[in-house]
């Protein structure tokens, strides 16, 4: 799955866990389970509401304290240690503030009951976000205090959006360009413009219009989120599905305050009409006639390790010249297409490559342990088009290198006569299915 996000009035922390959960209405009720069981989750009153906007309908994600709605507005300009005058906090908000430290967040988030993979984009989206803000104001990490309702609202955003991130499927994202506003913003030291200088510092290379519509349209939060999915962006590519609309609390004056997110049905994606599974995949080549055989097998074994690479073969060729050279051809799923080209730029010594869309069709296969002398053997089951059954050993099982040729050819021939066991009337003893 790919998914766009649609900047039309703007991005911050709630407007992008309303429009997911808006997108995505299945993943509301684990997300406020996992909301409820943190510590921080007693001194908080979290909701997700029906809203309008210009005539659009969605959703709005807000974050209450003592009845009253924290804007996604609060800053994380810091406290050092040594300097208690150096805080920027809402001008809204008395002088008179509790803070938090760093430190102390990185242990909230550490500690909190978080599936590992939401704990590590939730601690890498918060990190983004306060070494923005450090390198802004020239404090260290570990010398800084936070605004405690800033920090506590931000903690539940970024957390929010660790989870749906992780739970929505996407492999790639992309978003339209961001509405600049323009203005200041006002904090207990005076005015700072907008966007502000963290919000800026975490955009590097984003790009920017003005709509007409000033005031703070993008976060500081909404940055450090959109800051990492930056490593996943990719073009929009496949078949619209459904859309979501999250809303801010501020009015516009020309347009809806809302973030759209739109997922896309992604050409990669494979479907099994019960015979075939027909997945879109990408084919890449270059041509290679500089690197010594030694750094080619380096290069090659690297490529392999990449995330979405479905296959990689060599052969050797005649190019121009009448050089010898050989061709790298490579398989991937689309979404991983960009960066596995990075890194043959990286590896190789190619100057240029090509790439293609391909179609390709795959056997559904299963795959089961077969027991045979003692031993587990893993292989593949697959059907044939005109019912034929096949048994494929997994090679790797034979790479003892105490086993003789006879005795691979042997394991292999025994193992591979076993039946496929959703086709047996009973379950043999001697094996198991792989789950």
């Amino acid at each position: 799955m790919h998914i766009h996000l649609d900047v039309i009035g703007g991005i911050a922390g709630d407007m992008f866990s309303a429009a997911m959960l808006d997108t995505f209405p299945d993943l509301a009720p684990p997300l406020f389970s996992l909301l409820d069981k943190l510590t921080l989750s007693s001194r908080l009153n979290i909701t997700l509401e029906p809203a309008q906007d210009k005539g659009l309908n969605g959703k709005r994600f807000q974050v209450r304290i003592k009845g009253l709605a924290v804007k996604d507005s609060t800053h994380f300009i810091f406290q050092n240690t040594q300097q208690h005058a150096n805080v920027l906090t809402p001008a809204a908000r008395a002088s008179t503030h509790h803070h938090t430290r760093w430190q102390k967040i990185i242990n909230t988030l550490e500690q909190a009951p978080l599936a590992e993979e939401v704990r590590q984009r939730a601690l890498e989206i918060y990190t983004l976000l306060a070494q923005a803000e450090s390198q802004i104001h020239q404090v260290d990490l570990p010398q800084i205090h936070l605004h405690e309702v800033g920090a506590l609202d931000a903690l539940v955003d970024i957390i929010s959006a660790a989870f749906l991130i992780t739970h929505s499927g996407a492999k790639s994202w992309s978003c339209s360009d961001l509405p600049w506003g323009g203005g200041t913003v006002r904090c207990e030291h005076g005015e700072i413009p907008v966007p502000a200088p963290a919000t800026l510092k975490l955009l590097e290379g984003f790009s920017w219009h003005d709509d007409g519509d000033s005031g703070e349209r993008v976060t500081p939060t909404g940055a450090a989120i959109l800051a990492w999915l930056k490593q996943y962006r990719q073009p929009i590519v496949g078949q619209t599905q459904r859309a979501g609309y999250g809303f801010g609390n501020r009015k516009l004056k020309g347009r809806a305050n809302v973030l759209r997110v739109c997922p896309f049905k992604t050409p990669g994606a494979a479907e099994s009409d019960g015979q075939y599974i027909s997945q879109v995949a990408c084919v890449i080549q270059c041509d290679i006639d500089d690197m010594t055989p030694e750094l080619l097998a380096i290069a090659q074994k690297n490529l392999r390790r990449l995330d979405g690479l479905i296959d990689l073969t060599s052969q050797t060729l005649q190019g121009k010249k009448e050089r010898w050279v050989t061709r790298l051809e490579m398989l991937c799923l689309p979404e991983n297409l960009s960066a596995i080209c990075d890194a043959i730029f990286i590896q190789t010594s190619t100057l240029g490559l090509r790439h293609w869309q391909t179609q390709r069709f795959m056997l559904p296969r299963r795959q089961a342990l077969i027991e045979f002398n003692q031993q587990d053997w893993p292989v593949k089951y697959a059907q044939r088009p005109n019912g034929e059954r096949s048994c494929k050993l997994e090679a790797d099982a034979l790479l003892n290198p105490l086993t003789s040729h006879d005795q691979r050819q042997t394991i292999k021939s025994s193992v591979e006569k076993y039946p496929d066991l959703t086709q047996c009337d009973h379950r043999p003893e001697s094996t198991k299915e792989i789950k």
